[in-house]
């Protein structure tokens, strides 16, 4: 109990006894005063204060100890408190003055229980009743040393304090420090390794196909080519699990990707039916025009260029008929059937399109 007192002299000190009045600070059960004395010991101080010290008393510095001015002497008288503490009733003997005094005399941390009185609360001589409740009990993980203690604090960093963790800059906390806490919780620490580093990384764009019905069967558009975007990703070394691991901090986009569209046709292409061409026309000898022309090869090609087929269409002649493509990538019957066509469509004016081999339509 002695020791309980003198820790309230701390800050106080001892002196040297000098043979002149002096004042000396006295604490008697909360009470403070000034004491004149010539005396040069506490117990000259008590007896100056009048203060007659009981069986069970505790004064601290001893009675015999020496003093000098501005030195303090603190006197307790015992006290009784009760704690009903979690629903369970203690009592306690105790020198001190106040609840927050008498706390640590009966082994409670002041920051591990939630009392129904401050702390500064006195003790009367007749003694004290107070409930108390644990605090919530929290856990902190800094990585993998477990620590657990029990706190009234309201944060997460109440909780890092209380269990005597200091945390670095860079340290990652989760929970972060300025949440609420709650019961139970357990906080992770990841022990920063260095400083976060930030680099470019590259965001791939994707390519879609869409249908086009009005492109041909299997033939691909380019619509959109795709662009590849940038983001900026910010990153960490941290011990993880007892080893060096990277931590990703944040991630921020710069240029957002392009994604690119291609069509797929779907279109299908009818065979024209070569019996559909007009009576004149299917009445004459395409098959003599053809060995002519092409000798009778449906992708045959000139090799001076531009024309195509068995009819050696060119590609501006086919597309007025309505043809797709080349001519010679068309099957014979619809080439064939377009070769008809054109002839109608000229009035059966084949020497302005076929003024060599035209003649054999009429073999």
């Amino acid at each position: 109990m002695a020791a309980a007192v003198a820790a309230v002299l701390a800050a106080a000190g001892g002196g040297t006894a000098l043979a002149m009045e002096k004042t000396v600070r006295l604490d008697a059960n909360g009470e403070q005063s000034e004491v004149r004395t010539f005396g040069d010991s506490v117990q000259d101080v008590l007896d100056s204060a009048g203060i007659e010290l009981g069986e069970h008393d505790v004064v601290a510095p001893s009675p015999d100890t020496t003093l000098s001015a501005g030195d303090h002497v603190v006197v307790r008288s015992p006290r009784e408190l009760t704690v009903d503490l979690d629903g369970h009733e203690l009592a306690h003997r105790v020198h001190a003055a106040t609840l927050g005094e008498a706390l640590g005399q009966i082994g409670l941390d002041p920051e591990g229980v939630e009392l129904s009185l401050a702390h500064d609360a006195a003790i009367p001589e007749g003694g004290l009743e107070v409930s108390a409740q644990r605090a919530p009990r929290m856990v902190v993980m800094y990585d993998t040393v477990r620590s657990e203690t029990r706190t009234t604090g309201e944060t997460v960093a109440d909780v890092l304090s209380a269990a005597g963790v200091e945390t670095g800059e860079h340290d990652i906390v989760s929970p972060e420090p300025d949440e609420p806490a709650e019961p139970d919780m357990v906080v992770r620490v990841l022990p920063a390794l260095g400083t976060p580093e930030t680099e470019e990384v590259v965001i791939e764009a994707e390519t879609v196909e869409r249908e086009n019905p009005d492109l041909p069967e299997g033939e691909r558009e380019v619509v959109t080519e795709p662009e590849d975007g940038l983001k900026e990703v910010t990153t960490l070394r941290v011990l993880r699990h007892g080893e060096e691991a990277e931590h990703e901090l944040s991630e921020k986009v710069v240029t957002e990707p392009v994604e690119g569209l291609v069509e797929i046709g779907t279109k299908v292409e009818e065979e024209p039916d070569p019996d559909e061409a007009s009576g004149e026309a299917s009445g004459l000898n395409w098959a003599g025009l053809a060995q002519c022309e092409s000798g009778g090869n449906a992708s045959a090609v000139n090799s001076a260029g531009g024309y195509y087929g068995l009819y050696q269409f060119s590609p501006s002649t086919w597309a007025s008929v309505g043809g797709s493509g080349l001519p010679s990538e068309a099957s014979p019957a619809e080439q064939t059937q377009r070769a008809q066509q054109l002839y109608d469509t000229v009035g059966g004016n084949w020497q302005s399109q076929w003024p060599h081999c035209g003649v054999h339509l009429f073999d």
